[in-house]
């Protein structure tokens, strides 16, 4: 009986103890020193063609310093790792995207920040971090191979760090938690200052065979601000209901854009400096969520949906349009449900879906070379098995409805292994 109640209790750890771990490095009465994240890949079929490849690896280091008065100070840091498949082209995962400059990089930065936390004042954190927006995003992004493909979190074909939506750089955020109306409320504020240079480059505006280019320095992405809002209610196995809110500068201001002469594309001369490009705009995204249960593949069921709408904070592919116009406005929607079931061990069946189009947007849709507008559609399907409390395997497989604008045809089945820290 004993020896059934004990296997019990560790295969309850194991579906409950699913998400990310630490493990102790060093401890004393002044520092705490973890480690934390896990190694995952997975053999990848695509239209037929197959690899092993790199799954959203990371490692990274927690070090926790009890200070006075109750507050906790530390830093965080951690990186991401691509060591089946160095420098692989296929990335089907908005959470394995990196910052621009390293995308090929075997090992990246996904986060690195200080913090200070306290339970009245709340939690401080200065650095690249995940995102208040995430806070929301983040309820439907759990597939093991794909997946946070429409939510606005990993915008811009990046890891969401320059429009502070997903792992944001160099932003400074606060998030303080409530009880209150049979619930637990929590608000996010987020602020960042200049994130990085825009790189414009616009052919024919300037006239025939003419190249418009905006020199560094002048057009960037200036001050972000975040804010989320989030209430957990204790209903059945738990409610969230949240929304959230980004938006950036877009300051698209010189008197020294340079004019070039591309009549030669691999000999371009510079014929003027001094044209004036005044365009300022902003992006901004909006995002609000619902889930219900305990936790992706967790005991039971778990259900959660959001929908996103967003001014340009997507980019379509290079190519797709006439000249720079490839930002564009787009709505979104994302799902993901589990049920997890099992004794000894953990079994879940999962599913969903990322679909991200277009809105409202008749300059993009006017400058697009085919079709009329952007259509990003994948639908999931997997079977997870949780073979302990640090080992996963997993089947995942995805439809792919994308139209040819959004140019994915990343429909895939992959069989992998997860191994927790």
């Amino acid at each position: 009986m004993h020896k059934n109640l004990y296997r019990g209790l560790i295969a309850l750890a194991a579906c409950v103890a699913i998400g990310a771990r630490a493990l102790p490095v060093y401890e004393s009465q002044e520092v705490a020193l973890y480690m934390q994240g896990y190694f995952t890949t997975h053999q990848l079929n695509i239209n037929g063609n197959t690899s092993l490849v790199d799954g959203p690896s990371r490692i990274g280091f927690n070090l926790d310093v009890p200070a006075y008065d109750e507050w906790n100070v530390g830093f965080n840091i951690e990186w991401g790792i691509q060591a089946v498949s160095p420098n692989q082209q296929v990335v089907i995962s908005g959470d394995q995207q990196a910052a621009p400059g390293e995308q090929a990089a075997p090992l990246y930065t996904r986060q690195g920040h200080a913090y200070a936390k306290h339970d009245l004042w709340g939690d401080f954190a200065a650095g690249k971090q995940w995102a208040v927006y995430y806070d929301v995003a983040g309820i439907t992004d759990w597939y093991n191979v794909s997946g946070g493909l429409a939510s606005g979190a990993y915008a811009l074909g990046t890891d969401g760090g320059i429009t502070g939506t997903g792992r944001a750089n160099g932003a400074l955020t606060w998030r303080k938690r409530w009880e209150g109306f049979g619930g637990e409320f929590q608000v996010g504020l987020q602020y960042a200052a200049h994130t990085a240079d825009l790189d414009i480059e616009v052919e024919d505006v300037a006239g025939p065979d003419t190249l418009l280019v905006c020199p560094p320095g002048d057009c960037e992405y200036g001050i972000s601000r975040g804010a989320s809002l989030t209430y957990e209610l204790d209903i059945g196995s738990g409610l969230l209901l949240g929304t959230a809110y980004n938006r950036v500068n877009l300051d698209i201001s010189t008197d020294r854009g340079q004019v070039f002469d591309i009549s030669d594309p691999n000999n371009p001369v510079l014929i003027r400096s001094d044209r004036v490009i005044r365009a300022s705009s902003n992006d901004f995204a909006f995002i609000g969520g619902i889930a219900y249960g305990k936790g992706a593949f967790q005991q039971g069921l778990y259900a959660a949906f959001n929908w996103q709408r967003s001014h340009n904070n997507e980019l379509a592919p290079p190519s797709s349009t006439m000249g720079a116009t490839n930002f564009f406005n787009a709505i979104g929607s994302e799902s993901f449900v589990s049920y997890t079931w099992g004794n000894l061990n953990c079994y879940s069946l999962y599913g969903g879906h990322n679909l991200l189009k277009s809105h409202d947007d008749e300059i993009f849709e006017e400058a697009l070379i085919t079709g009329d507008g952007y259509r990003l559609g994948k639908y999931f399907l997997g079977f997870n098995y949780r073979w302990n409390e640090r080992v996963r395997l997993y089947l995942e497989a995805a439809e792919d409805d994308s139209n040819e604008v959004a140019q994915q045809n990343n429909g895939f089945i992959a069989v992998g292994i997860r191994v927790d820290i």
